[in-house]
């Protein structure tokens, strides 16, 4: 049996404050890492076999605040979706500056692609890769330490979801996604969302 956790990073200026981040290498926040020092509540006591990380600041620095003596596999896969020109701006102003663009994201989410960044499509195909190599780990627990969209893409595919249920499902920063899979049988066994410090 293996147990994957999935740990979306703390909270940052730019969860504070509204704005997509996507591949801007933003740090936690002090809320942020209040938070995570909450969610280590909900991590098992006695270790991972591996812990994988998304190369991003954010990741990196809510890694060592969970698990500070073990050793991390930084893996791209896990980078959450670049939002190219959009990063850096709110919901508001990416509604005022890109009237068709958000018109065709309502219309395709999936496989909507923001102005210089990548669909979620994208994200879901080198996610998907990854889960797959991470099935041939052996049986034991694994932490993912990574972003909302790269967690929203492992539901859609572990869970057959279309993409827009996703956001039915709070993810808040901190959060911790307990996923079971025993002889090829995937289970989600719970969602901990962390309340903010």
């Amino acid at each position: 049996m293996r147990e994957i956790y999935l740990l979306r990073h703390g909270d940052t200026h730019a969860t504070e404050n509204g704005y997509y981040a996507g591949w801007m290498d933003v740090p936690l926040s002090e809320g942020g890492r209040r938070r995570v020092e909450k969610s280590r509540e909900f991590l098992p006591r006695n270790g991972f076999q591996k812990v994988f990380v998304s190369p991003l600041r954010r990741t990196l620095e809510t890694a060592r605040i969970v698990v500070p003596d073990m050793p991390m596999e930084i893996r791209e896969e896990l980078r959450e979706r670049s939002f190219g020109s959009w990063e850096g701006k709110g919901w508001k102003e990416i509604e005022a500056g890109f009237p068709e663009e958000m018109v065709e994201w309502r219309k395709d989410p999936l496989r909507f692609t923001p102005p210089g960044g990548e669909s979620f499509q994208v994200v879901l195909e080198r996610v998907v890769a990854f889960w797959e190599k991470l099935r041939q780990e052996p049986e034991g627990s694994y932490l993912l330490v990574t972003h909302g969209g790269v967690i929203r893409s492992l539901l859609v595919h572990l869970l057959r979801m279309d993409f827009a249920s996703t956001f039915h499902v709070l993810l808040d920063p901190g959060v911790v996604v307990r996923i079971r899979e025993e002889q090829g049988f995937t289970q989600l066994v719970s969602i901990m969302n962390i309340e903010g410090a």
